[in-house]
């Protein structure tokens, strides 16, 4: 008895995918969890695995070809389907992928000389870059790896001479595609406000060294915004909400997604479920967690789906303020920059003075259709005032 093997839905806005390898071939045995395909969305690319067992007998859908989500792509069981001899490849027909998989093909399907191991995105970048495999082993070599990254591929793009112009990635293509949709279709309002984070610092500071050595992490400012978030959403149900054009739906649950920059390759938002039941310490984790997940290339479709307010973060970087993108069908999106020491005006009991707090700007664009600016800045200042009030010290 056979069963149809379909393109799964790998994000909530997603409608297809291309399939970049298959990992089996006709006639193999495939086994619950077995790795089938890696597939390219316009968030991320992900390997799907099997959820049944059985021989693959057929292979509808091949690489480089895109699929509709729910469309069947190959088929388990029955009786197999010898596999066709190979075509020696035609020069005019072959892929920037395969040119990068040809010369690897005798060590196995990611396997350089000398045992080297590339990564199935390190790869891909390697087509996209077409700098070529050979400065990428050279590297290799210097450095004496075993495993090939996307940061290996960077640096060794960053030596290569200056390349002639490309085409944007595919990544790169369909992110900027969904986003002039976005910017297209949705009245974008921004509004910022300035937050004392002096108080939030000094729980930081006073709790760094020990989450590091417990958790591995860098305990930033993120975790503390998000928590605020969190809190400030209670007040303000309808900007946690997902927005069609004409209904706005409140969101009971706080599902946070977390802006993401894969090396400069595209932006991905993975979501923390159920956010709002989290502390500062369990949101450190999550974003951590996720962050991790994102640029070794293991997010899956459950990661992707069903956010309802993103948060994109720019401050390592240095920036001042960011107008960012809404993320539909989400109706709002919050940006955070650089938190610096700065001097400022402090009320105290003998009157005002100046002294150096710690202050940044976060900022908010929102969909005009959802809500008046009234409603948006209302909940940027209660924003502000748990960040500058909030026991955090209860929170790690």
């Amino acid at each position: 008895m056979s069963e149809t093997i379909i393109m799964p839905q790998l994000g909530e806005t997603v409608a297809e995918g291309k399939i970049l390898t298959w990992f089996k071939a006709v006639g193999d045995d495939v086994k619950v969890g077995d790795r089938l395909f890696e597939v390219e969305t316009d968030k991320v690319t992900v390997e799907v695995e099997a959820i049944a067992s059985g021989k693959l007998s057929e292979i509808r859908i091949g690489p480089g070809t895109a699929a509709k989500v729910g469309s069947v792509v190959a088929v388990l069981g029955g009786a197999a389907i010898p596999a066709s001899p190979p075509r020696k490849p035609v020069a005019s027909t072959v892929s920037a992928f395969e040119e990068v998989r040809t010369p690897l093909a005798k060590h196995g399907k990611a396997k350089a000389p000398n045992g080297i191991v590339i990564s199935p995105l390190a790869r891909r970048l390697i087509s996209e870059s077409k700098v070529g495999i050979e400065p990428v082993l050279e590297l290799a070599a210097a450095k004496g790896l075993r495993r090939v990254t996307r940061e290996h591929v960077a640096l060794a793009n960053a030596k290569a001479p200056e390349p002639a112009a490309t085409p944007l990635t595919s990544i790169r293509q369909k992110t900027a595609e969904r986003l002039t949709e976005n910017w297209r279709s949705i009245p974008h309002v921004f509004q910022g406000i300035e937050v004392d984070f002096t108080q939030v610092d000094r729980t930081r500071l006073a709790r760094k060294e020990g989450f590091r050595r417990a958790h591995d992490l860098s305990l930033t400012y993120l975790p503390f915004i998000a928590r605020a978030v969190c809190l400030a959403l209670r007040d303000f149900p309808n900007i946690n909400a997902t927005f069609d054009g004409r209904t706005l739906q409140p969101r009971k649950e706080i599902n946070l997604g977390i802006a993401i920059d894969l090396s400069y390759n595209g932006l991905v938002v993975p979501v923390i479920r159920q956010a709002g039941d989290l502390t500062v310490a369990g949101l450190a984790k999550s974003i951590g967690r996720l962050t991790d997940k994102a640029r070794t290339n293991r997010l899956t479709a459950d990661d992707l789906t069903g956010g309802t307010y993103s948060i994109s973060n720019n401050g390592a970087f240095g920036t001042l303020f960011t107008a960012p993108i809404i993320n539909a069908p989400q109706v709002a999106i919050l940006s955070t920059d650089a938190i610096r020491k700065r001097p400022a005006v402090v009320t105290t009991p003998e009157g005002d003075v100046v002294m150096p707090r710690m202050l940044g700007i976060l900022g908010q664009s929102f969909d005009h259709r959802a809500f008046d600016g009234a409603y948006a800045a209302s909940f940027l200042s209660r924003l502000k005032q748990v960040l500058e009030t909030h026991d955090w010290s209860a929170e790690i």
